[in-house]
């Protein structure tokens, strides 16, 4: 599934915004990946930090740029697009959430980024220096395991991933799609998608024209959609459908 270029990043530049290093210490406290690290490795991490912020369309990085900081999402969402080089427009990838890191292989290798990254919404990052990274993790070994275990944690959703686009229907992947989108495990409920369905096509790995059968099928198992409102008449029932088994990544 690929996007066309409104629909993706724009080239509006994101601004550094100068904060103060304790807060720095205090939003790195925070985020999955560095909880329960103590305070002295927090102050090592945060001491060349930056936050940014950006409007929706900002292209962060492109695909093969080099990767010089570790970003950290605090607010908002960051759209991970890819294509053949130098062929073709961007594919989502992926959609990142408040309080993730990303693209830490690549600040971790010094490889160029294998997919750009574009804030889909309003955002605000926290940028932490590569060489500065690298530096922190040979002095703590409570940092190297905590970022070995997000790689892994990153790793086995990828498989997950792969899993679901070979062994399951669009209209099942779509299915997975909507439960993500609430807390609820049983009953009925109603879920606003997020993003348009250019977007949504493309998370769940299929054109829109296709996204638009998986609803029709959907249907048939209580699923209703008002614009952006989808009402779910059973979510057990939902789960069934898309064999959703809730697999702890």
């Amino acid at each position: 599934m690929t996007l066309t270029t409104s629909e993706i990043a724009g080239t509006a530049r994101h601004d550094h915004v100068t904060v103060a290093r304790h807060d720095h210490v205090d939003v790195l406290s925070r985020v999955p990946m560095f909880a329960g690290l103590d305070a002295a490795t927090l102050a090592r991490l945060a001491s060349g930090a930056k936050v940014a912020r950006a409007p929706r369309g900002t292209r962060l990085f492109a695909q093969g740029d080099e990767a010089l900081v570790l970003h950290v999402l605090l607010e908002g969402q960051v759209g991970l697009f890819a294509k053949v080089e130098d062929e073709g427009e961007d594919t989502l990838v992926e959609i990142l959430d408040a309080g993730e890191a990303f693209i830490a292989a690549a600040v971790l290798t010094g490889k160029p980024y294998l997919m750009g990254g574009s804030a889909l919404t309003p955002i605000r990052v926290l940028e932490v220096p590569r060489q500065a990274l690298l530096d922190d993790l040979r002095a703590s070994p409570d940092l190297a395991l905590a970022m070995l275990g997000s790689l892994a944690r990153h790793y086995r959703q990828l498989v997950q991933e792969v899993k679901e686009l070979k062994l399951t229907s669009a209209s099942q992947r779509l299915a997975r799609y909507l439960l993500n989108l609430t807390t609820r495990r049983r009953g009925a409920v109603i879920v606003r998608l997020p993003h348009n369905k250019g977007l949504i096509a493309a998370r769940v790995g299929v054109r829109p024209e296709t996204l638009s059968r998986a609803f029709a099928q959907l249907r048939g198992v209580g699923v209703v959609v008002d614009g952006h409102n989808v009402a779910i008449a059973d979510l057990v029932e939902l789960g069934h459908y898309c064999h959703d088994g809730r697999e702890v990544v």
